[in-house]
């Protein structure tokens, strides 16, 4: 087993080389995740005056819209592991004239600041892949005062998800694919029943409300399916990676094999459930 210090090394990585697919795709997968965004920022209670800080903020989405909800008083740090996925939120700020929006690369087990110092804090799955969730969460709760909230969403069984498991399922047959760690960073890993719950109880936090959010996501065709999936999975990225260009062509076939019942049409239809979580600061 990796130690922690060589899993955070390899999530640095995995996420800084899918960067340039989440700038790409970023505001497909907005409009496919429906009200989430909107849910985070009332959960963790983002409104005008707000401090907050939305903790592996990938290409931005939530602190984007964090920026604008607090306005005109309030104020946003968005965090990042990826100084890819920092640049591309510093874009968005730019473009958008965030002023109240500062973001830094920097990693949500390990915050370089001050206790208490924010009123809501947001994930949109990181929290899943951090070495020690329970770190995670318990830095978010640090940095939190006294009564302030946490939102954040990870993924549920994978069952409920075939938007991941149309590719899993097929990837397992190119390559050796052990049954998987539990304890170990990946998309999965909290969603067995109340293990979400427990980690932020752990780590300190009350009110937890727990809740699955289902949402859709429609692809017009297999191939915009493939070049979507390829481009924003770090996972499937970084096996793909180690694959011939023969194999990587017969995986691809498997995997539309696999997609047929979820198509209508040319359209490609699955079902994608994030587990959400509400907490507050005791």
């Amino acid at each position: 087993m990796p130690s922690p210090r060589e899993l955070t090394a390899q999530q640095k990585a995995q996420w800084s080389a899918a960067a340039s697919g989440w700038e790409r795709w970023g505001s497909w997968f907005e409009r496919q995740s429906g009200d989430l965004s909107d849910w985070m920022c009332d959960a963790a209670g983002v409104g005008p005056g707000s401090r907050v800080l939305d903790l592996a903020c990938g290409p931005g989405p939530i602190a984007v819209l964090a920026s604008q909800r607090v306005r005109p008083d309030g104020h946003v740090v968005a965090t990042d592991l990826s100084p890819e996925m920092v640049a591309i939120t510093v874009r968005s700020k730019l473009r958008l004239g965030l002023e109240n929006l500062e973001v830094v690369e920097m990693d949500m087990q390990a915050l370089t600041l001050p206790d208490r110092s924010f009123d809501a804090t947001t994930c949109r799955f990181g929290l899943m892949f951090c070495p020690d969730p329970v770190l995670g969460a318990a830095e978010a709760l640090r940095v939190l005062r006294q009564g302030g909230r946490y939102a954040v969403a990870v993924w549920d069984l994978p069952p409920k998800n075939p938007f991941f498991t149309a590719w899993t399922g097929a990837l397992g047959e190119f390559m050796p694919m052990p049954p998987p760690d539990p304890t170990a960073p990946g998309i999965f890993r909290l969603a067995p029943p109340g293990e979400l719950e427990r980690v932020l109880r752990t780590a300190g936090f009350t009110d937890i409300v727990v809740e699955s959010r289902p949402i859709e996501m429609t692809y017009t065709s297999l191939d915009e399916y493939w070049t979507i999936q390829t481009e924003l999975a770090a996972p499937l990225r970084t096996a793909m990676a180690t694959l011939a260009a023969d194999d990587i062509g017969r995986l691809k076939a498997q995997v539309f094999e696999s997609l047929r019942p979820y198509m209508r049409g040319d359209a490609v239809h699955l079902a994608a459930v994030p587990l959400c979580a509400s907490a507050s600061k005791p």
